[in-house]
């Protein structure tokens, strides 16, 4: 795998993760993610982290921590996961969850979930091949 430095986003990232975005499925303008970057990075809640490859951008990881209501304790959520896809499958995907699942650690997270498109089978084969396990199904109504 190539060198990759991992950080956390900036604002001045709007526009880069406007791209991964669109990458991701979700066409996004840079406006559009200057603002939604201005109340993430706001709320102690959530956290994004970038990958850096020769100066550039090329993936990110938005996570948010949570309380349980069915047990005690606190979990990690991946809401957010892209690389950009000229840099798939050099392992900088894999770096971006290592390095969240070593930050929940420290942050004493007893567990990470996600959700994941029924459509982004090779998705589901990553996670696996890191371990996760596919416990359920996620239902969605949208309200507009």
């Amino acid at each position: 795998m190539s060198e990759i430095f991992i950080r956390r986003g900036t604002i001045e990232d709007s526009l880069s993760l406007s791209y991964l975005m669109g990458d991701l499925g979700y066409p996004t303008t840079e406006e559009e993610m200057r603002d939604r970057l201005t109340y993430i990075l706001q709320d102690p809640s959530y956290i994004c982290f970038v990958a850096c490859y020769n100066d550039l951008v090329i993936g990110m990881i938005g996570l948010v921590k949570g309380y349980y209501f069915e047990k005690n304790g606190t979990y990690l959520r991946i809401i957010a996961l892209v690389v950009c896809e000229e840099y798939q499958g050099n392992g900088f995907g894999k770096s971006l969850v290592r390095h969240a699942e070593e930050w929940a650690e420290e942050q004493g997270c007893t567990s990470i979930v996600l959700h994941s498109g029924k459509h982004r089978t090779d998705t589901h084969e990553f996670y696996r091949n890191l371990d996760y396990d596919d416990t359920g199904l996620r239902f969605i109504k949208v309200m507009i």
